[in-house]
């Protein structure tokens, strides 16, 4: 009999410890299942890729549903919030648009919103040769190189490169805003800088004055260098011409007084005698 009653009460306590570890493991399945579900928050993504200056439509754009943790900062919750706004850089499908991607209210649409505050787009005629066989695309950077000659007399030995605008941004080539993804060149007549208000005024008096040349730089090198410029003469001899100037007269030196006219004499020999006429002075000019 008290066997039996040691056996029952086994079995309850095997029961109940069955039942405590069943609601233990429900209760642990449930907090980790909750928090591996993250909450999952609606933000506005690009539908297509979408090149800069492009005015956003409903057709462009699209709402995903994303953990809230790992989303940046000036997120758009709803499409009709992006509606009409453009945008300022490239974006990929899927890419989240935020608030820095956009131009503000009344900017314009095409290239005026891609221009920094302080800053300007300006034109300029190239060739193959000047936009270096076209690889002068939009995003790259480019150094302005002036050829021209400084001398009045036009003295060929005397023409001279320089180095005008240095790291410059190339805005657009031709109409287009955004470079070609597999990297090809563009032909194209005219490619748009962005300069400074200064660099813009050098850039419009170099066009008449000389020839411009770009230079093409690698997009990491952002170091400023300074070089001299070059000389015509410099390329044949290794030494710049010396260019001849009147020296300006010292403080204090008087300037020379011409002498005024001395009387003249000649000897004449007559006869053996020895004898000296004066004669007077002479005067240039006066017709003696």
């Amino acid at each position: 009999m008290k066997r039996q009653r040691l056996v029952g009460i086994a079995v309850v306590a095997l029961a109940l410890a069955g039942l405590l570890s069943l609601a233990l493991y429900q209760l642990l399945r449930r907090s980790v299942g909750a928090a591996a579900a993250p909450r999952l928050t609606s933000v506005v993504a690009a539908a297509v890729a979408l090149p800069p200056g492009k005015r956003l439509q409903g057709s462009d754009l699209k709402v995903l549903r994303l953990p809230a943790g790992v989303l940046p900062a000036h997120v758009y919750a709803q499409e009709v919030q992006l509606q009409g706004k453009v945008l300022t850089v490239a974006a990929v499908p899927n890419q989240v648009i935020v608030g820095e991607m956009v131009a503000a209210p009344g900017a314009g649409v095409g290239l005026p919103p891609l221009i920094p505050p302080g800053m300007r787009a300006v034109s300029v005629k190239v060739n193959d040769v000047v936009s270096v066989a076209g690889f002068a695309v939009p995003g790259t950077h480019v150094d302005v190189l002036f050829t021209g000659n400084p001398s009045v007399n036009q003295n060929p030995r005397t023409i001279t490169t320089v180095t005008l605008l240095a790291n410059v941004q190339v805005l657009t080539a031709g109409q287009q805003m955004e470079k070609s993804p597999d990297g090809k060149p563009e032909q194209v007549a005219v490619i748009t800088l962005l300069v400074t208000p200064e660099g813009a005024e050098k850039l419009a008096l170099a066009d008449g004055y000389g020839r411009i040349q770009l230079a093409l730089r690698n997009p990491l090198d952002a170091k400023a260098q300074s070089t001299p410029p070059v000389l015509n003469a410099s390329l044949f001899d290794g030494e710049p011409p010396r260019l001849e100037r009147r020296r300006p007269r010292a403080a204090g030196t008087k300037a020379r007084v011409a002498k005024a006219p001395q009387p003249w004499a000649v000897n004449v020999i007559v006869g053996g005698q020895h004898q000296k006429v004066a004669f007077p002075p002479l005067v240039r000019g006066g017709g003696q």
